[in-house]
């Protein structure tokens, strides 16, 4: 039977499906990546996703990881509840949490956790998910649209990722670099950078693994942690995603004219 609301990992097996029912995902701490209709984003901290009944959606996540899952009916008896899901679940979307928000979530989250069977604690911290985040919802349609300042620093985010490339590094911190809110920094580096922050800090950890392959004889594992990844396998899946080539065969041919 299906739990109203419950913490979960995700595998790092890309899985996908539908269901008969909505769903609110809230990431929590690791990395998850989502795909609805072609459009492929990172729910870490801070994201999330609206997926009403039927939406065809993949999944996976990359080493250790947490998210939220809040499902929800179609047809509730509740006439406030269901008229709070019809308002949220008019389409699928990809969303920014405010720092409020976020908070409730992960406190929420624990209760959860510590409580993975008890209906009643689903039901109210289903409610209370609803309740909260069609109030962000509201909050973000009357906002406008905030306006263009400026580039952001790409030196400055370079940098900080050259430095902190052994481990997992968030939206939060890089938002921090240059005085900006996860929610604006996501929207201008998207803008600026023509891919999602996430995305580029993968792509500059595969491309210090390609140079690490052709400089030294370091082992995969070594690699693997040198540069961020959670292991051996993780590293070998993005990369061969990325590059449509192991990096056990990419060593291979680019040392094999040497050899010769």
């Amino acid at each position: 039977m299906v739990k109203q609301a419950e913490v979960i990992s995700l595998p790092e097996n890309a899985e996908h499906h539908d269901h008969d029912y909505h769903q609110l995902v809230f990431g929590l701490d690791g990395n998850t990546e989502f795909n609805i209709a072609g459009d492929a984003q990172p729910l870490t901290t801070g994201r999330g996703c609206l997926l009403p009944c039927a939406t065809d959606h993949a999944f996976w996540g990359m080493g250790k990881n947490h998210i939220v899952v809040i499902n929800l009916p179609t047809f509730s008896n509740d006439q406030h509840q269901q008229r709070r899901i019809e308002q949220l679940f008019r389409q699928s979307q990809y969303i920014s949490c405010s720092s409020d928000l976020q908070i409730l979530i992960t406190a929420l989250s624990r209760e959860m956790r510590y409580n993975p069977n008890d209906k009643l604690l689903q039901t109210a911290c289903s409610n209370t998910v609803i309740c909260a985040l069609q109030r962000h919802m509201e909050m973000l349609d009357r906002q406008p649209l905030p306006r263009w300042q400026g580039g952001i620093n790409m030196d400055m985010i370079d940098n900080y990722i050259d430095l902190n490339i052994e481990r997992r590094i968030n939206v939060a911190e890089l938002a921090g670099l240059v005085y900006l809110s996860s929610s604006q920094f996501y929207e201008r580096f998207r803008m600026q950078a023509g891919t999602t922050p996430q995305q580029y800090v993968l792509k500059r950890r595969l491309d210090g693994v390609l140079q690490a392959l052709k400089q030294g004889h370091e082992s995969l594992a070594q690699i693997a942690s040198r540069f961020g990844f959670s292991n051996q396998s993780a590293l070998t899946r993005a990369f061969t995603a990325y590059f449509n080539i192991s990096p056990a065969r990419y060593r291979k041919d680019w040392q094999q004219p040497e050899d010769q």
